[in-house]
């Protein structure tokens, strides 16, 4: 049989102004830009996606987390991977609603499977340096102010506990990142975001930027904690500020500040 598998034949998954758009970001604003494509790819009338990162050391990065037990049942399929690239199955369904409580409960048991995969305790110094270099960068770059610095500073040494849980998180769960798929069962379609040796609850802190309400907060925390064993609200508000500050320096070093939320910054100034 022979297949028509070049680049002719298949689709960019992003729109051409959206891809004019960040290449000029790029070229204007930013420090630093995403090296990473995807494509639609059609195989004997099935449909697959092809995922090209800026290096093979972040393919296989992704294809040895995939290689977990809830990376085997939660994500879709890796066919192959050849150097910097992956081909994976193309998984359908319906969008994931946050506006839903049983969609964040499916999330809820998404994030447990993934939290009691292998979860260790680390020392927290090395977040806590991490943090204080981020600051600085923030004040030298003009993004806060010395005087809002130095408050964070002040309020992540007292949130700072001994030790922190690490292990397997999803760290960009917007709510296209993922579909409800047969049998209402939820899974991740973007698989460059499935991390290892991640301080547990850093997805937490990112959905609550883009959908996860503070009403919303305690049960879905609750809904992880019952499905990994891993308590993790002791650790939380801690993640949390650490998460934001670093995410308001890659927002600043990509030329997007104008969507870097500076409220939420300035709410966990307290």
């Amino acid at each position: 049989m022979k297949l028509w598998l070049g680049s002719l034949f298949q689709t960019n998954a992003h729109s051409l102004p959206r891809r004019l758009y960040f290449a000029l970001l790029r070229r204007l604003l930013a420090v630093f830009g995403k090296r990473q494509s995807v494509h639609f790819v059609p195989i004997n009338n099935k449909r697959y996606k092809r995922v090209v990162f800026g290096d093979s050391y972040e393919a296989a990065k992704v294809e040895h987390a995939l290689d977990c037990e809830p990376g085997r049942n939660r994500f879709p399929a890796l066919i192959h991977r050849h150097e910097n690239e992956l081909l994976l199955a193309f998984v359908d369904g319906r969008r994931f609603e946050p506006e839903r409580a049983d969609d964040r409960l499916r999330l809820a048991a998404f994030y447990g499977e993934l939290y009691a995969q292998g979860a260790a305790l680390r020392d927290s110094a090395g977040m806590g340096r991490r943090f204080a270099v981020d600051l600085e960068f923030l004040v030298d770059a003009g993004v806060v102010t010395s005087v809002v610095a130095d408050r964070l500073q002040q309020r992540v040494n007292r949130l700072r506990p001994g030790q922190i849980t690490f292990g397997l998180d999803y760290v960009d769960p917007v709510a296209k990142n993922f579909v409800i798929g047969t049998g209402e069962r939820l899974y991740a379609i973007d698989v460059e975001s499935l991390r290892s040796n991640v301080a547990l609850g850093s997805g937490v802190a990112k959905a609550q930027i883009h959908w996860l309400a503070p009403d919303w907060k305690a049960e879905f925390v609750a809904g992880i904690e019952r499905a990994s064993g891993i308590s993790i609200s002791q650790q939380l508000p801690y993640i949390d500020l650490c998460y934001q500050v670093g995410w308001l320096k890659r927002k600043a070093l990509q030329g997007k500040l104008k969507t870097a939320h500076l409220e939420l910054l300035a709410s966990s100034d307290g």
